[in-house]
């Protein structure tokens, strides 16, 4: 629900920002198609988000919602003189997907009859982002997927597996992400010693870490979770110091098992007990070549993309890939 009566449908990992723009910070000749908005006393523009890739951003969404009886003042030719265009590669009469240089865009409109609203979607990914014209172009094109379905009824939730997730998230994620991973594969062949990690990082953000321990370290990376989950911090760290290097805090955790993973719940309590906010970590223990390692993600996860690395993270888990060819 971005307002009182307008209600969006997006994917399941986005959360969404919404503000006003009054009168008074809308340029005098700013027009949209045959919509002049210097004329109107306001709108709201919905900026979207996915939780998977905040720190990357690897591409901005955004959906201008404007009140307005005229349901024929926009149409995609109007729309298109607002842009540079180099390359068109989709038109229909609502949407819009092309480049300029190295930056592609989708934009789409609809019209809410039941709130004579008009929904102004634009999805871009900047040149300046480092991924090829194939993770662009395909990226637009899950763009134009959110904005089709913006006022869809019909869209369910449904558990997802591994190869869901790669069939149907933006090449760019999962490129990422296997970024991220085929670094691991050399650590833990050959190089990472007992105490060390690796953290890849991709535009100076690093997601996952992989860390090796003693084989017998396992049971006690639990029991010191389990400490953490009873309130015990400091006994916690005075058992298992290394342990802390991956996770340490003094707030209330709850530990979730998932098949070959597990979920940390941390939790932000006020003083009176009461339950303010939540945070996640996933984890697995890798097991390989008589060699053992935790794999984690960061201690910040929202918990939208909690599910995503939960499966992720078991798919490697069990097969060394995130490659669905290379299953054994």
């Amino acid at each position: 629900m971005v307002s009182d009566d307008i209600k969006l449908s997006l994917p399941g990992n986005y959360y969404f920002q919404t503000q006003t723009i009054e009168k008074e910070y809308i340029d005098k000749d700013s027009k949209i198609g045959k919509i002049d908005l210097a004329s109107i006393d306001n709108y709201d523009l919905v900026q979207i988000f996915n939780s998977l890739f905040i720190k990357n951003n690897i591409g901005e969404e955004e959906i201008m919602v404007i009140k307005n009886q005229g349901s024929n003042l926009l149409n995609i030719n109007d729309l298109k003189k607002d842009y540079r265009i180099e390359t068109i590669y989709y038109q229909d009469k609502n949407s819009l997907v092309f480049s300029d240089d190295d930056t592609f865009t989708t934009v789409h409109f609809d019209y809410d009859l039941k709130t004579k609203s008009y929904l102004i979607y634009t999805g871009s990914v900047s040149w300046t982002k480092k991924f090829n014209k194939e993770e662009k172009l395909d990226l637009a094109f899950y763009f134009l997927r959110n904005a089709k379905n913006l006022l869809s009824n019909n869209l369910t939730e449904k558990e997802f597996t591994w190869k869901d997730y790669i069939e149907n998230r933006p090449k760019i994620e999962i490129n990422l992400m296997k970024y991220f991973f085929n670094n691991f594969k050399k650590e833990i062949d050959v190089f990472l010693s007992i105490g060390e990690s690796s953290e890849p990082a991709f535009d100076d953000y690093s997601m996952i870490k992989l860390y090796r321990i003693n084989q017998d370290k396992e049971a006690q990376f639990y029991q010191y979770l389990n400490n953490l989950a009873e309130g015990k911090p400091h006994e916690a760290q005075q058992n298992a110091k290394w342990a802390s290097k991956l996770l340490y805090t003094d707030k209330k955790c709850t530990l979730i098992p998932k098949e070959n993973s597990n979920l940390v719940e941390i939790i932000s309590q006020y003083y009176n007990g009461e339950d303010y906010a939540k945070e996640f970590m996933v984890f697995s223990i890798i097991n390989k070549n008589n060699k053992s390692f935790i794999l984690k993600s960061n201690n910040d996860l929202n918990e939208k993309s909690t599910d995503f690395y939960v499966k992720m993270f078991n798919y490697y888990s069990k097969n060394n890939t995130l490659d669905l060819s290379n299953k054994k």
